[in-house]
């Protein structure tokens, strides 16, 4: 059973994904801190992060950068889920270290097939790095 990481600020988005992850199996850990999420993400040692961008105090790319600053989490699958939009937004997902970026709204579909495939893109990065 896969474990997600879901860091929104907004309660109902927070909910919504929490309630698709689980009626697919998966089991869903929420938080709407991003600095606790930092810590969620070291000691809950998730399969996938999913990662709201505009959230206060910390956005999404900043927490993003810490989590692949910090050696029990810089092989974290992330995947940016966002409504935000802007024309250098892939660059800062990039420079930001994210897997990937799936909008919202999401579908289940889109979702679990961007968090197959970010979970994917770090095994692949693993194998050729210890191979």
């Amino acid at each position: 059973m896969k474990r997600i990481l879901v860091v929104d600020d907004e309660v109902d988005t927070l909910n919504l994904l929490k309630m698709m992850l689980e009626l697919i199996g998966y089991t869903a850990i929420t938080t709407p801190d991003p600095e606790y999420a930092l810590t969620l993400a070291e000691t809950e040692k998730p399969d996938c992060v999913l990662l709201d961008i505009m959230m206060p105090r910390l956005d999404g790319f900043t927490v993003c950068k810490m989590l692949r600053l910090h050696p029990a989490t810089r092989n974290l699958p992330i995947v940016f889920v966002s409504a935000y939009q802007a024309s250098n937004l892939e660059a800062r997902r990039i420079e930001a270290g994210a897997d990937l970026l799936v909008p919202k709204p999401a579908s289940m579909d889109a979702l679990i097939r961007t968090i197959d495939r970010a979970i994917a893109i770090r095994k692949q990065a693993q194998a050729a790095q210890s191979g």
